[in-house]
Order: C-alpha cells, then structure tokens, then sequence
C-alpha cells in the first residue's frame, strides 16, 4: 500500500479544520472564533520593526564593509602570485611562500566571515526577540478582547485564506506603533 503524502494530508486537514470552523455562509462569524496576522507585514510595516531592520542593516553593512576589504585583499593576492607564476622569473622558493600566505589569508577571511555570521545570527535574535515579545503580547491582547480562542500566524501556519474581518495584522502594527 503507497502511503499518503504528507503535504496532501496536511492540506486536507487543514481544509477539514477550516470546513468546521467555517461552517455557514463565507460572511457568517466563523463558528470557532479564530484570528490570524502576518508577522512578517507587522515587521516590515511597523515602526519598530523598521528601526530593528535598520539597526540590523547598519551592523551587516560595516561587517560586510570588512569583509570587502579582505576580498579585495586576497583578489590582489591572488592575481600577483599568478603574474608572478607566469612570468617564469620567480623562484619556487618565493611562489611557495606567496602561495602559503594566500591560503592563509583565505583561511582568515572563511574563518571570520563565520564568525559575522554568527554575530549577525545573535544580533538579530537579541534586536527581534524584545519586538516579538511585544507582537505576542498585543496578539494576546487582541485575541482576549475579540473572543478568539486561537490565533495563527499566517505564513508559519501555512494559512491560505482568511476573511479580512479575522486579520489582526494591521491592528498589532498599531498597537505596537503606539507603544503597547
């Protein structure tokens, strides 16, 4: 017996799940109150997601500076130790010590550019996390005050379609605009 594709099933009991929770007419209040956002728009769209992004950016932009630089470096390298190689003129000695000195610094510019990423990969969960928290929390809110008893974020959730009235993005960015 060939098995069931996942994606398949999922699909399928997501639009079972929403056959329930909408069951009536597509404008009738859904029987199980259910809210959704797109955290990705509250981000982009807020204006404290915006100052994140611009602080995230600023940091990438001067690491990113940094490694341009190391590039540029190794490029120079590289193209010297084969003018060198070519010529015919340079003793095997002097290319093999261009050569370890290039790998070397090729080395470096790996191992550095591993640990931007990594900073960056910190940076951005330590500048997020305070805004996510604050997202959550009027998500919370939001929820409570409307009677929801679930709340989805719509692209983790793989939410196709909601109607317009469930959408709570626009309210969180808001919210989160004034400060909450």
């Amino acid at each position: 017996m060939r098995a069931f594709p996942r994606h398949l099933l999922a699909l399928a009991s997501a639009a079972a799940a929403l056959a329930l929770i909408f069951s009536g007419s597509a404008l009738a209040q859904p029987a199980l109150p259910v809210g959704v956002f797109d955290l990705q728009k509250v981000f982009s769209d807020s204006k404290r997601g915006k100052e994140v992004k611009r602080a995230l950016e600023a940091d990438f932009k001067k690491r990113q500076d940094e490694l341009k630089k190391k590039e540029d470096e190794i490029k120079k390298l590289s193209t010297e130790l084969r003018q060198l190689a070519s010529s015919g003129s340079a003793k095997q000695d002097d290319l093999r010590k261009r050569d370890e000195n290039l790998k070397n610094k090729v080395m470096a510019y790996q191992e550095q550019l591993g640990k931007y990423n990594n900073e960056m990969r910190v940076a951005e969960e330590q500048k997020m996390k305070p805004l996510m928290d604050s997202v959550v929390k009027i998500a919370e809110e939001q929820a409570k005050q409307r009677g929801y008893i679930l709340v989805l974020e719509t692209q983790r959730s793989g939410v196709v379609f909601a109607l317009e009235a469930l959408d709570m993005t626009n309210d969180i960015i808001k919210a989160l605009d004034r400060g909450k």
